[in-house]
């Protein structure tokens, strides 16, 4: 069977991704709550199509697959205090702001908790007054009702350090707890990648590479991950809590020694 055409493979991406409009720039979803730009698609297609994810982990005590620049793991610097604040004009109710406000304190406080345990040095805090927030909440009509929401990595500019947050994220009884869903998009925020991308998952649907960004894993499979979407029974979870290989593995990640890792700052 002929390799199909990256060219073609990346059309066929934007034309079937959910994709919006900010700053004047278009962005493309993909694996449900990553964002690309339309030059980053060709270079996404390509991996896509080229790059096979590594064999089955042996046994490891830590947690989580890393998100890699340049073959290294990204994460902040260590010592960085990642600021939120939630962007009210954004939202077109008032009672949405504080309803966000609220999940995202509860969401960042279960990662404080963590790291707090592991006497780590990274943590998040709501930006007070006259503070400069280093990501926000924004309101995000998507298209498509299945998108509860959007992050960001680490090296992303600071014009894509945003957590879009959809109208079902915010419905009554929905699918996926609200809480659980902004953690496992600070997970993102922190530097992990999506845990079902290993080969061990049930169904592998999704890149080892998104654009520039590529994966190392850090563990043996976690099925019950927060970074792990739900497929089939006994796989991923509704309500995305923090396991004890999750909390392993950001200990994992910022006790790497700075040279080995890709370090990046507010």
């Amino acid at each position: 069977m002929p390799k199909q055409d990256p060219f073609e493979l990346a059309e066929a991406i934007k034309k079937k991704s959910p994709s919006f409009e900010a700053d004047g720039r278009r962005f493309y979803i993909v694996e449900r709550d990553i964002q690309l730009e339309e030059s980053e698609l060709l270079s996404y297609a390509e991996r896509l199509l080229a790059v096979e994810p590594p064999a089955p982990a042996e046994d490891n005590p830590y947690g989580l697959v890393a998100a890699t620049i340049d073959g290294k793991p990204m994460r902040w610097k260590v010592g960085t205090v990642l600021r939120w604040s939630v962007d009210a004009k954004s939202f077109p109710k008032k009672p949405m702001v504080e309803q966000v406000a609220k999940l995202a304190r509860a969401a960042s406080g279960d990662w404080n908790a963590a790291a707090t345990s592991a006497k780590l040095k990274i943590s998040f805090a709501e930006a007070e007054s006259g503070q400069s927030p280093v990501f926000r909440f924004q309101f995000e009509n998507f298209s498509d009702p299945n998108l509860y929401a959007v992050a960001f990595f680490p090296n992303d500019p600071a014009f894509k350090r945003v957590v879009r947050v959809g109208p079902t994220m915010l419905k009554t009884g929905a699918q996926f707890d609200p809480v659980g869903v902004l953690r496992h998009e600070l997970g993102h925020v922190l530097g992990f990648r999506h845990e079902h991308i290993r080969p061990e998952a049930p169904r592998h649907i999704e890149s080892w590479v998104v654009g520039t960004i590529g994966a190392q894993v850090l563990t043996n499979y976690d099925p019950r991950s927060l970074m792990h979407y739900p497929m089939t029974p006994g796989y991923g979870t509704t309500d995305f809590r923090l396991t004890d290989r999750d909390k392993e593995g950001l200990a994992a990640l910022y006790r790497m020694k700075a040279s080995a890792v890709r370090e990046f700052s507010p």
